[in-house]
């Protein structure tokens, strides 16, 4: 699992296609084809075409529970015996010399199944990433990893995007992105500067990782760790730090002014517990440490492997499992029922918005059924049948800005089940 592997401190804080990073849009989120998977073929016969399909099949379930973990399960495992029941169509194609079975699968009935099987379900909107990775040659050598960059590693890490449905871009490194942050900020992993470059962007996430060749008896560099240690000190009490208004103190979350205000200015970690954390077991040639940043927590860690190909693919694969976790919905959950919740939603002021807007919600995989019970105006009232917790829905609209919760104007989400409809 992601959070398994980490080596360094949990510091709390709070693709389909490896899209080009110029056509990134200022609405967060990209919808993926989770019933669609591409296999590396040698040949078109029936035995290949019969392997191809099982494993097609295979990054299908994975993409759509969001888990490696679930090929293991016995149910999947019969699936995938009679991976044809499942194949609604195929293709051949030809991709940089190299030959490629595309299989399409029914969607609806491979997630109906998985959810009987008590499996989670991730829909198709996932959350956005981009990645600042930094590498190190031989010769100690940095560079920042553009969208640009074409090698075994961007390689390698395009594969897995693709496999897991997990939207990713690197950076442009145009002349904006180089007056922004230098390689220097992505190695040290400064949470501050790489949210401030990130802008731009408009991830839902944000990655930072260096990529290096473990030196034996390397001594660790703490100014280095200090400063990334008060970088994240600081975008946590940045992101939380509550806003005054007329009414008074507002969003105070789950911290107190005082709180926050120590948290900033308290001392990096000793030496002592740096030196005891640079200590820990490794099991690798190679290590690749990261920070993710979103806009309620900021994690970071170390993975290890004993090739930089190898460990990049291992980093995504772990991170597409860290998000899978967090974004799918899980309905075998003990004390899960059927909820009812009823929301308003504005801007609703045409048929097409009407059957747009219940398109969108009926799609949601956490969504069984929704219907419309009044419409007022331009404000339509719809009832929908979950198969979760609210929570959960709130999680999954915030990947997109259809559909928003109206708020006031600092911000805070009103009393109430109120949307507003982006169109």
């Amino acid at each position: 699992m992601f959070f398994q592997r980490i080596i360094l401190r949990f510091i709390p804080a709070c693709v389909l296609v490896f899209t080009s990073v110029a056509s990134v849009s200022c609405i967060a989120s990209t919808t993926v084809s989770v019933n669609e998977a591409s296999v590396a073929v040698e040949n078109q016969s029936s035995r290949t075409q019969r392997a191809a399909t099982r494993t097609a099949l295979e990054q299908v379930v994975v993409k759509i529970t969001g888990q490696r973990d679930a090929l293991k399960q016995a149910s999947v495992r019969t699936m995938l015996s009679e991976p044809q029941r499942y194949l609604r169509a195929y293709r051949f194609e030809m991709n940089n010399g190299e030959l490629f079975y595309v299989g399409e699968f029914d969607s609806q009935t491979v997630t109906q199944e998985l959810r009987e099987a008590g499996l989670p379900i991730w829909g198709q909107r996932r959350p956005d990433t981009l990645i600042w990775l930094a590498t190190q040659d031989d010769n100690s050598n940095r560079e920042i990893i553009s969208d640009g960059t074409a090698n075994d590693i961007t390689e390698a890490l395009r594969e897995v995007a693709t496999e897991r449905g997990v939207p990713v871009v690197f950076p442009l490194m145009d002349l904006d992105d180089s007056l922004s942050i230098s390689v220097y900020d992505v190695w040290g992993r400064f949470a501050v500067s790489l949210k401030e470059a990130s802008a731009r962007y408009q991830p839902d996430y944000i990655v930072g990782a260096r990529l290096y060749k473990v030196e034996e008896n390397a001594v660790p560099d703490i100014e280095e760790a200090k400063k990334t240690q008060e970088q994240v000190r600081k975008l946590k009490y940045d992101s939380y730090r509550p806003a005054f208004s007329n009414n008074g103190l507002q969003d105070l979350n789950t911290y107190l002014v005082d709180d926050l205000v120590q948290a900033s200015k308290a001392p990096a970690f000793s030496r002592s517990e740096f030196e005891e954390m640079g200590n820990q077991s490794q099991d690798g040639a190679y290590a690749l440490d990261w920070v993710v940043i979103d806009n309620t927590d900021i994690n970071f860690g170390s993975v290890y492997a004993d090739d930089p190909t190898e460990l990049a693919a291992l980093f995504l694969e772990d991170y597409s499992d860290f998000l899978g976790k967090h974004f799918s919905v899980n309905t075998t959950e003990e004390n899960i029922t059927e909820d009812l919740l009823t929301i308003s939603v504005a801007n609703v002021d045409s048929l097409e918005k009407y059957v747009h807007a219940r398109e969108y919600m009926a799609q949601m995989s956490i969504v069984k059924a929704v219907s419309l019970i009044e419409q007022e105006g331009s404000v339509a009232t719809f009832s929908l049948t979950l198969r979760s917790r609210p929570d959960d829905f709130y999680k999954v609209i915030k990947l997109d800005s259809r559909l928003k919760p109206v708020t006031d104007a600092a911000g805070n989400r009103l009393e109430g089940q109120n949307f507003y409809w982006n169109e």
